[in-house]
């Protein structure tokens, strides 16, 4: 696809918008800070900045890799013994920008946060219209060991579509040969977040889930008013994108969210994100980039400074 003057534009602001919300996620995590409070002040500053969050805040930490973000009642005090993992989503207008960083509070994890940011910077120096796919897995898997580390191999990077975190096109965070042939072509734009370990290398369901998103299907066996009303209510403010129950608060009482989200999960109307936990309980690091595929040149919307 070709990308107008406009849309560059918005994707550009949202990638901007992202990075400062990034930046202000990393001072905030703190001993004694609270997962819910962090995130719901990046989320109300995302909106303060004249865009919307393209998914919930996942504040994941330790070995907890991604996808937790606190929940109606649950949430998570920092101690300062933690490695902390701030995902990002900015939509504006639907055009996306998608962001991670991570904060060492244990004073003694620093080497495996760099072999993340490493195989990040790393591929911002590769990225170029029609890059192979398998060539940007390389470079992640590769850096990430030479710092001693493994990449999360079931973890990926992601094209991204209006409206759509997720359009369909992985990008494996190792040398996947089936990728060999695979380019990214003008006019993708594309999340790339490397991963990195002391554990196996691999995630595994982790059971908690606070993240969903709508189908897009209604189900086969009819909905009930309430689950129609709830259901329109998430439609008309996320649409496809992901969301968390704590969100509807302000709309609905705790017991018509938990009732609801859980009928509409299992019709399969609702897609549910549960946490995915490094399956030895290995430290996990994660560094992301939005990067903005144009016909003669790469954009990293995130990262103003990359130039």
């Amino acid at each position: 696809m070709t990308f107008t003057d406009d849309e560059v534009e918005k994707l550009v602001k949202a990638g901007e918008i992202a990075a400062r919300v990034r930046e202000l996620g990393a001072q905030l995590v703190k001993p004694g800070a609270t997962a819910k409070e962090i995130c719901t002040r990046l989320e109300e500053y995302i909106v303060e900045l004249g865009a919307k969050p393209a998914f919930p805040c996942n504040f994941s930490v330790n070995e907890v890799a991604a996808h937790y973000t606190p929940g109606i009642d649950d949430d998570i005090r920092l101690t300062g013994i933690e490695v902390v993992k701030v995902d990002i989503g900015v939509s504006l207008d639907g055009y996306i920008a998608d962001t991670a960083v991570t904060v060492d509070l244990t004073g003694v994890n620093e080497k495996l946060l760099q072999a993340a940011q490493a195989a990040l910077d790393q591929v911002v120096k590769i990225m170029k219209p029609n890059v192979r796919i398998y060539d940007i897995g390389k470079t992640i898997e590769n850096t990430i060991k030479r710092h001693g580390f493994k990449p999360v191999k079931n973890l990926t990077g992601h094209t991204i579509g209006r409206w759509l975190i997720h359009a369909g096109t992985q990008i494996p965070n190792y040398a996947d040969r089936t990728s060999f042939h695979k380019r990214l072509r003008p006019g993708t734009l594309v999340a790339i977040e490397p991963f990195a370990t002391n554990g196996r290398g691999l995630v595994r369901d982790g059971g908690i889930v606070n993240i969903y998103s709508y189908t897009g299907r209604r189900g086969r066996y009819g909905l009930s008013e309430q689950e129609e009303e709830v259901l329109n209510y998430i439609i008309e403010e996320y649409k496809t994108q992901p969301f968390t129950p704590r969100w509807l608060t302000s709309k609905f009482n705790k017991q018509v969210i938990q009732e609801t989200i859980r009928s509409l999960t299992a019709k399969g109307v609702l897609h549910a994100y549960p946490i995915l936990v490094e399956v030895s309980k290995g430290l996990v690091s994660q560094f992301e980039h939005t990067f903005l595929i144009l016909k003669d040149r790469v954009i990293v919307t995130t990262c103003p400074e990359c130039g």
